[in-house]
Formats: C-alpha cells, structure tokens, sequence
C-alpha cells in the first residue's frame, strides 16, 4: 500500500488530475500493454514505480 500512496503522491506532484487518471487507466507497453491501475490493483506496485519517472518526463515533455 506505501508504493501506490507513492505513486500517487508523485502523480499528483507532477501533473494534472486529468493526466493523472489518463496515464493510470491507459495500457502501456512498458506494463505488457496493461495500465498502471491493473498492475497496481494486481499487487505490484513496484513494476509501476520503476517506470515512473521516466513516464511523467514523457508525458510533460507532450506539453511543450
């Protein structure tokens, strides 16, 4: 439960709400095409965590 809090408190730091729940509801190839929600829900936070910084880079750098 700590890393999902984790992934959430950096979520919410980083982006907006909408991002947010975009991101953690879409499939990602780096997940084996399932969303960040359904690997979390499926008790490995830890695979989420590895990807996510280089997910919130990715997904500020679309604002520019």
């Amino acid at each position: 439960m700590k890393n999902a809090k984790k992934i959430l408190t950096s979520l919410s730091k980083n982006l907006n709400g909408y991002e947010s729940t975009s991101w953690l509801k879409s499939e990602n190839s780096l997940l084996d095409g399932k969303s960040p929600a359904e690997v979390m829900l499926e008790g490995n936070p830890e695979s989420v965590e590895k990807i996510l910084d280089k997910e919130i880079k990715r997904i500020k750098s679309k604002k520019k």
